[in-house]
């Protein structure tokens, strides 16, 4: 049976969202047509017929000289349009003071972007500056890593069964992300992500979800030290400090999509007798 256009429209804005999603995991390098259909499991034909419409649109470009795609200038410019509601980034820098005199570790803000997390923000702590592997701007997989296992863990069971399917599929290697389900019900019951380093590093990182007024994870606060600090009594009142921190970004970042800041300026140059004319 056919689906209805109304069935036909939401399917096909589901599959470029899905492209979307897929594409933000290959950053600016892009990805070839084969690899977008072999982990969208989309028919290559209707993945080229998506990204041809959106090709047109400038949500995706394809770099000179070459057959890979990858987001475009126009997602780009609409993420601008929100950016005072959204702006997580600034909203953290009060908790980054704070946790930086009360704690001296380095601190992480984490976000989400499709099946990836990417540190937007890192502030420096006792720890050397190279014996963190986590840069600002780095995109690693949800759930490797503290500040992007705290923001999985907390989404709807679908998603997250989305994300990890996703992950299979792009590694290869189902047993690397099998145990991740532990890690996932484990930080649900602390309430709080703990990794280690695998090499000797010697360091270990808490992150705690920031949740928006649904209870949905939108970001994560994350601390690195010393494997030997993060233990006992010293783990549990850091974890209640980057708590108390994200509750308080929490409540700021509503209050930004209660009342946003951005207005359209080309209206009072137009309307105001004082401002300068407008020479069309």
């Amino acid at each position: 049976m056919n689906p209805s256009p109304k069935n036909e429209g939401a399917q096909s804005i589901a599959r470029a969202a899905l492209l979307l999603r897929t594409l933000s995991t290959f950053g600016s390098q892009g990805a070839a047509l084969m690899q977008i259909s072999t982990l969208t499991q989309l028919p290559k034909a209707t993945v080229h017929r998506i990204l041809s419409a959106m090709l047109d649109e400038h949500l995706v470009e394809r770099p000179w000289g070459t057959r890979r795609y990858r987001l475009g200038p126009e997602v780009y410019a609409l993420g601008m349009s929100v950016l005072d509601v959204h702006d997580i980034k600034s909203i953290a820098q009060p908790s980054f003071e704070r946790l930086a005199q009360a704690t001296g570790e380095t601190v992480y803000l984490g976000i989400r972007c499709g099946y990836d997390a990417v540190c937007l923000d890192k502030r420096q702590g006792h720890l050397p500056q190279n014996a963190e592997i986590l840069q600002v701007h780095n995109r690693w997989p949800m759930g490797i890593g503290s500040f992007s296992l705290a923001i999985l863990s907390f989404l709807p069971d679908n998603e997250i069964a989305d994300i990890l399917a996703f992950h299979r599929l792009r590694s290869g290697q189902d047993k690397a992300f099998s145990k991740m389900a532990s890690g996932i019900q484990k930080t649900r019951k602390n309430g709080y992500a703990l990794t280690k380093t695998r090499s000797g590093r010697g360091i270990s990182g808490i992150a705690v979800p920031v949740f928006d007024r649904r209870r949905y994870p939108i970001a994560s606060l994350c601390a690195v030290s010393t494997l030997d600090r993060m233990t006992g009594s010293y783990l549990s009142d850091l974890a209640a400090t980057l708590a108390h921190e994200a509750d308080i970004m929490s409540a700021q970042y509503e209050l930004a999509r209660m009342n946003p800041t951005q207005a359209e300026t080309w209206r009072t140059a137009i309307k105001d007798p004082q401002s300068p004319r407008i020479a069309f």
